[in-house]
């Protein structure tokens, strides 16, 4: 039902993003749709498709020998031979059709008393096919055409002959809806009560007119946020031993956001059965921190800590993280046998990397950014209480959806509401959120994405054979900088003036050359990124140029 009401433009746009992905995304074209959007997400693929389809209709609209309907142009040399035709669906026909539409609601006399009000609705294409011998040329294309011609005939009589829609004889026509039965368009008598309007904008009065009343509203408590426990909180960050001999441990693990809030670090067991052995249950030991390539305060530098050991684990109790530490920062620990310092570094990038809000020069774990650096959570404490939609939204799917390894989080649409409010929340909120979502869709910091749901209720990303399909909201914590074709309002240095962005694309070589094996695998890696289904070998007798800048 709802694939059935979709418009002509967003029906073609879905068919070429899934039955017919393989073609849009070729290589073979002069410039493939994916280099244009700069990728092969969906959301950029359909915005850029539509943007192309909407650049053609502009053209057909501009032009001086079409005339549109809807999605669909036609010649006027071809509307005006169809005037001229005297066959089925000719000039008389077309003339037969205006005037039935037009008289449609005219109520017949009566001598005596009231007339009440008459509503007709005339669907133009089983209106066509109640012409004698029209049904031949109703066939495959010709359906088309000729549902255009005749909203086109009606819509030239409806703007020539009648004061928005309102004719002579008292009735009132208008276009009801633009789609269904090859267009649908209303007669109504006496149309002098009706407000008046622009009558070719579809009105959907009869659809509208079908529909149960709207429900009584009922009074509903709006609910406040609640944080479900992190199914995965325990096995965030545990930590990696990377050496252990007779003269020093070495171990990492992410700082986690309650280890900023506590001002505590956990020990692992190996290193709290050691630190156990000569000096009994709490210690005082000496931390030293280095933040690589910053300066720290005295206080932070050096700090002395007590150790909270038990048999099996511990903990260093008593810290003072510095002000630009944050949940998923790599810390290295190191502690010489039977010494009380403990040295905590941290390590640099070679380059400073963005991800989501921050921004950052060290090392970090995706996954613990994702789940802990959200809004609503600092140093300070951690709760949803008091964030807007579209806060509540980026926090609760970076904290309940299903987290990879490079730290993408994936959730179920339908279930965002429940999982903000622990239940289902007051309409208010839960279209709220819904809001919240596609302006974060819109700008690019959600995605959409596709994935399963199994007997047991369990979601699944990449989808699963034999599943139920279910709709994705994802969060991509960084996306690598995109080159555009035509700069997208970038600043350019001095010497990028002028310059000309050349997409990868195909070169005919001359009779007797191959390609290099540098430019085989270029063309593999082009085909990679814009998912192309089958081989990515290159044709025969061609050879691939990557994408570069050209100056002038």
């Amino acid at each position: 039902m709802q694939a059935a009401r979709r418009d002509d433009l967003t029906a073609y746009a879905d068919h070429l993003l899934t039955t017919a992905r393989e073609q849009l995304l070729s290589p073979f074209v002069p410039v493939s749709l994916a280099s244009l959007v700069g990728g092969t997400h969906d959301d950029d693929l359909r915005a850029g498709l539509l943007g192309l389809l909407d650049t053609v209709r502009g053209v057909l609209n501009s032009s001086a020998v079409l005339r549109t309907w809807g999605h669909y142009a036609m010649t006027r040399t071809s509307l005006a031979d169809c005037w001229r035709d005297t066959g089925p669906l000719g000039g008389d026909d077309l003339r037969s059709f205006v005037a039935a539409v037009e008289r449609a609601a005219t109520p017949a006399r009566r001598r005596h008393g009231l007339v009440a009000p008459v509503t007709v609705y005339t669907a133009v294409g089983p209106r066509l096919r109640g012409f004698p011998g029209a049904e031949e040329r109703l066939r495959e294309v010709g359906y088309a055409a000729a549902v255009c011609r005749a909203n086109v005939a009606l819509a030239d009589v409806v703007q020539g002959d009648s004061d928005q829609g309102l004719f002579g004889n008292g009735s009132r026509v208008t276009l009801d809806d633009a789609f269904e039965g090859g267009g649908v368009w209303r007669s109504h008598h006496p149309g002098d009560a009706e407000a008046p309007g622009d009558p070719l904008v579809p009105a959907g009065r009869g659809w509208n007119s079908t529909l149960p009343a709207p429900p009584e509203p009922e009074t509903e408590v709006e609910l406040e946020p609640v944080d479900a426990p992190l199914a995965d909180g325990d096995a965030l960050g545990t930590g990696e031993l990377l050496r252990s001999d007779a003269q020093e441990i070495v171990w990492r693990a992410p700082l986690r956001l309650a280890h900023l809030i506590g001002g505590w670090f956990p020990q692992p067991p190996f290193v709290a059965q050691d630190l156990c052995r000569p000096r009994g249950a709490y210690p005082t030991l000496r931390l030293e921190l280095d933040h690589a390539g910053e300066t720290l305060d005295e206080k932070e530098a050096v700090q002395y800590v007590a150790a909270e050991l038990g048999y099996d684990s511990g903990r260093l109790t008593g810290i003072v993280w510095p002000g630009d530490f944050f949940p998923g920062l790599m810390l290295e620990l190191r502690r010489l046998r039977g010494d009380t310092v403990i040295r905590l570094a941290t390590t640099r990038l070679k380059e400073r990397a963005q991800a989501g809000d921050r921004e950052t020069g060290h090392c970090y774990d995706p996954r613990v950014l994702t789940r802990e650096d959200v809004p609503g959570s600092s140093r300070y404490g951690d709760s949803a209480v008091g964030l807007g939609p579209r806060q509540l939204v980026m926090r609760t799917v970076r904290r309940c959806g299903l987290l990879t390894l490079d730290g993408h989080a994936l959730m179920d649409r339908s279930v965002l509401p429940s999982a903000v409010y622990g239940r289902r929340p007051a309409r208010s909120q839960a279209a709220a959120l819904d809001s919240a979502v596609a302006e974060l869709l819109a700008e690019r910091l959600l995605e959409p994405a596709l994935g399963s749901r199994d007997a047991w209720g369990q979601p699944h990303f990449p989808p699963r054979d034999g599943q139920r399909t279910i709709l994705l909201i994802g969060y991509r914590p960084a996306r690598p900088r995109v080159i555009r074709p035509w700069g997208g309002g970038e600043p350019v240095g001095e010497g990028l003036r002028g310059a000309q962005f050349v997409a990868g694309h195909l070169r005919r070589l001359r009779p007797g050359c191959l390609p290099s094996d540098v430019q085989r695998a270029a063309f593999r890696e082009y085909c990679r990124r814009l998912g192309k289904a089958d081989g990515w070998e290159l044709p025969y007798g061609y050879t691939f140029v990557t994408e570069h800048t050209r100056g002038r």
